[in-house]
């Protein structure tokens, strides 16, 4: 997994930047010089609502599964079949910003497609019938290929998420889902693989899905491929309730998880990291399948920017979201090694999705190994 990202991106302090019209703010800091600080946001938040990173007590796969013996090019068979209902609960935020100085002579792409209605019964996910199958999935995804288009209308508004009643969340979740399945639909089915659009439940306290239980997150579900949404968050994460665009960012990420599924990286890295009977091996390919759905959102939230507004000025708070949910940050621990990925990390791969319009820019699995810690 040490080969160079596809795209010929720079070092890791330097994302490439190279959207019309951005330029980072007035002493913006590159990798390792984040002017948060580590453990900035206070102790290690464990038993407080967060926007992703270790959370004790939260299944993020389910329960281990029984594994087969290890092989190469076995089956992958009820390893497989046990992983494709186990859900992501996982929560995470991006960095974007705005791009629309240079679009706004641009017509919205892909604007005739009528975007199907959420789909309750959605079609099974395509699932790897070898390990080596499963291996070419996440780091040769036809998904890599495509080019996602700019710019593409949104017609949803931030929410202040703080103040809005559950029928106020639903419906602009609602129709969040809407641009985001607009946006990836082009991409997703040059591929050769199906979208779906999914529901966003939003629910108070605890809840209890075909992937377990859960309090406080927001999360994707593989096993009925529906989002989650807890009303709870805005009342314990500073930065849910501060930032306008923080819950979109968070809900776009998620639908990231919904596109890795749809194409199969998703049950791949999964099953990967279980096979690989290695704690540190599954841990990693954890924080990759983590940092390409942050890729993933930021580059959702490039191509809608016009639509929505999103300004340069918007940088640095949506910046300040996603080093919040660093595994470091949320732990306290600069030198944590965890399941979602460093501030740095986090940060880094959001700017990327940021800069460019072509998917396998994501492609977080190829990465070195120092850009996914």
């Amino acid at each position: 997994m040490a080969q160079q990202r596809r795209g010929g991106a720079g070092p890791y302090g330097q994302p490439p930047y190279r959207q019309p019209g951005y330029a980072p703010p007035p002493g913006a800091p590159r990798y390792g010089q984040s002017p948060y600080g580590w453990g900035a946001y206070g102790q290690p938040q464990f038993g407080r609502p967060s926007l992703g990173g270790p959370q004790p007590g939260v299944p993020q796969y389910g329960p281990t599964p029984r594994m087969p013996a290890p092989r190469r090019r076995g089956p992958l068979g009820l390893l497989l079949l046990v992983l494709i209902g186990l859900g992501l609960l996982a929560l995470a935020g991006v960095t974007f910003t705005g791009v629309s100085s240079e679009q706004s002579n641009l017509a919205y792409q892909n604007d005739d497609y009528q975007v199907p209605p959420p789909d309750l019964t959605p079609p099974p996910l395509p699932v790897p019938q070898t390990y080596d199958e499963a291996a070419g999935y996440i780091t040769e995804n036809p998904l890599y290929d495509q080019t996602a288009p700019l710019p593409v209308r949104c017609d949803s508004r931030p929410i202040n998420v703080a103040t809005a009643s559950d029928n106020q969340l639903d419906k602009h979740f609602e129709g969040l889902m809407e641009c985001l399945v607009r946006f990836w639909q082009p991409p997703v089915t040059a591929a050769g693989f199906v979208i779906v659009r999914p529901t966003v439940t939003v629910y108070d306290s605890e809840i209890t899905t075909k992937c377990g239980k859960a309090e406080i997150n927001a999360f994707y579900c593989s096993a009925d491929q529906q989002i989650y949404f807890s009303n709870r968050l805005a009342e314990g994460v500073t930065v849910v309730r501060r930032e306008r665009w923080a819950a979109d960012v968070v809900m776009a990420h998620e639908f990231g998880h919904a596109l890795q599924a749809r194409t199969a990286i998703l049950i791949s890295s999964h099953a990967l990291g279980a096979n690989s009977n290695d704690k540190s091996t599954e841990l990693e390919l954890s924080r990759r399948t983590e940092t390409q759905a942050d890729c993933f959102s930021g580059m959702f939230v490039r191509g809608v920017s016009q639509s929505l507004g999103v300004e340069q000025s918007d940088l640095e708070g949506i910046e300040e979201t996603y080093v919040a949910v660093g595994d470091d940050v949320l732990t306290g621990r600069a030198e944590v090694v965890g399941n979602h990925g460093r501030a740095k990390s986090r940060r880094y791969w959001g700017l990327i999705g940021l800069g460019t319009s072509d998917v396998g820019e994501c492609n977080t699995f190829v990465a070195e190994e120092s850009l996914v810690r």
